[in-house]
């Protein structure tokens, strides 16, 4: 398409951040100061279990590029707190993603566990490589992966389920993955309980009725 070309987008006009301020309105602070700079532990069960995720990636050009990924729970393994390694499996060699991060690292991610409402996001800085011995670590049916991307974490956070339920994304789950990452527990309590300290502080009074606000948010403000 010529950029001269006309489409539906041009009988709309964008609107200013304040607009959207307006409409939206602002966040609770505990939402708003929710990210970590590491992974804690229940982040890092969730991701363990995690066989489906999507990462974003931004080329030379400022286009972004977002990108499925599924493997068996434990494919993507956690090298520390602030570090994932992230297997390459063989594709159709576009390699859309590695070419993004080659010109530009930031990447961001999105991890789903089948049965479970809410999902972890990673935002960080990444780059691809070749190592042998870590080709062979994340080995998938008996065969090394062709490369790995290495992600220095900057970022990690929770986000509600309301996607997920709006989509009815999740119908039941064979494998039990959901419990066990939650252990008996609920996202919520052990998000909480990870960062007890700060979110006790930017909870305030809503911290012994979050369930119930969750709840009401789930139930009555889904659309």
């Amino acid at each position: 398409m010529k950029s001269t070309d006309t489409t539906a987008a041009d009988g709309y006009a964008p609107i200013t951040m304040e607009r959207v301020r307006e409409i939206v309105g602002f966040p609770e602070r505990f939402i708003a100061e929710k990210k970590e700079a590491k992974l804690g532990e229940f982040s890092a069960r969730f991701i363990a279990h995690s066989p489906f995720f999507c990462m974003s990636t931004v080329g030379a050009d400022g286009q972004l590029d977002t990108s499925p990924r599924g493997d068996p729970p434990g494919s993507v393994r956690i090298l520390d707190p602030w570090t994932l390694a992230i297997p390459d499996r063989p594709g159709n060699k576009l390699a859309d993603t590695h070419e993004n991060i080659t010109s530009h690292p930031a990447v961001g991610l999105v991890f789903f566990v089948p049965g479970l409402r809410e999902v972890i996001r990673v935002n960080g800085d990444a780059f691809v490589t070749d190592d042998p011995e870590l080709l062979d670590m994340l080995s998938a049916d008996g065969k090394p992966a062709v490369l790995a991307t290495i992600v220095r974490i900057r970022e990690v956070f929770g986000q509600c389920g309301k996607a997920v339920i709006r989509a009815k994304l999740w119908e039941g789950d064979s494998r039990g993955l959901a419990e066990a990452v939650t252990l008996g527990g609920d996202f919520y309590t052990l998000t909480i309980t990870e960062s007890a300290a700060k979110m006790a502080e930017k909870l305030g009074d809503l911290a012994g009725s979050l369930h119930a606000v969750i709840d009401d948010h789930y139930e009555n403000d889904l659309y």
